[in-house]
């Protein structure tokens, strides 16, 4: 059996569509996975695509830009 350890992904631009559906199949096939989801919501980005998983306890969205380099230091 494959031994899976407890990793932390950070996404950017995840509220996008193939970032939302990225996000989707790691929640799937990896339901241990903390998935942090940094996106800038600009015209692409879609909240609506990721509605079925934000009250996940292992699903976190962060409303930012990548090129802040404080925030995504934190």
């Amino acid at each position: 059996m494959e031994e899976r350890s407890f990793k932390t992904l950070l996404i950017t631009g995840g509220a996008g569509f193939i970032g939302s559906n990225f996000i989707h199949y790691i929640a799937r096939k990896y339901p241990e996975y903390r998935i942090i989801n940094l996106d800038k919501l600009t015209y692409a980005g879609n909240l609506e695509n990721l509605r079925d998983i934000e009250d996940s306890p292992n699903y976190k969205f962060i409303k930012g830009d990548i090129a802040d380099r404080k925030l995504v230091g934190e």
